[in-house]
């Protein structure tokens, strides 16, 4: 069989790390999430996929129009998108649904950059959703509850999303260690300053805020 990301027709060769994260995080969309179990997670992303609104009596129209502005037009994302949610389904399922499209999109991006076909998303794993939600989180000015960290707290209300979010890290950015060198140099790839203008431009792009 196959390995599901071979990128076998990619314009230029993908790294190892890379193909790793990404098999990671199509494991982790299988399995049940902390609010939503995995066939609402397979519902939510495959309905952004296609461009619809996760509607259904599967997916709250509230959360559907988050996931789906999150992924075509993140730019459009506001307090009233995410708090809209987060009324309707509960800070934590907001704060999943936050992670779960992140991370789709970040895989998707890439595929759709290199010209190859996307990936299929996984069949869901039967169970209950996990009911693992951090307590003691608060608004600190965000629209959802964070600890007082950095960037990858802000989804910290759904510890289970946050570590695969935090591990997909390293391979397509840098580590909280690399962070710390200013001469960072990937082998092979880009220099600390290639990957920060990249970083920034896209950043500049979607209008993004923390």
């Amino acid at each position: 069989m196959r390995p599901m990301f071979d990128f076998a027709q990619s314009p230029v060769p993908v790294r190892e790390d890379l193909k790793n994260t990404y098999q990671k995080i199509w494991n982790h969309f299988a399995k049940p999430g902390p609010v939503l179990d995995a066939a609402q997670r397979s519902t939510l992303l495959a309905s952004v996929r296609a461009g619809a609104l996760a509607t259904t009596n599967v997916i709250p129209p509230a959360l559907g129009r988050l996931a789906s502005t999150l992924y075509t037009d993140p730019a459009a994302v506001s307090e009233s998108t995410v708090r809209n949610a987060a009324e309707e389904t509960g800070d934590a399922a907001a704060a999943e649904t936050v992670g779960l499209v992140a991370l789709l999109s970040a895989v998707d991006g890439a595929h759709r950059a290199l010209g190859v076909d996307l990936v299929a998303l996984p069949e869901p794993l039967p169970g209950p959703a996990t009911g693992n939600i951090a307590t003691g989180l608060k608004r600190r000015r965000t629209h959802l509850p964070m600890p007082p960290d950095a960037i990858p707290g802000a989804i910290d209300l759904v510890p289970e999303v946050a570590a695969v979010y935090r591990d997909s890290f390293g391979p397509q950015y840098m580590t909280e260690q690399d962070m710390a060198l200013s001469d960072f140099e990937r082998s092979p790839g880009l220099n600390r300053a290639q990957i920060e203008l990249v970083s920034s431009r896209t950043s500049l792009i979607n209008e993004c805020f923390y």
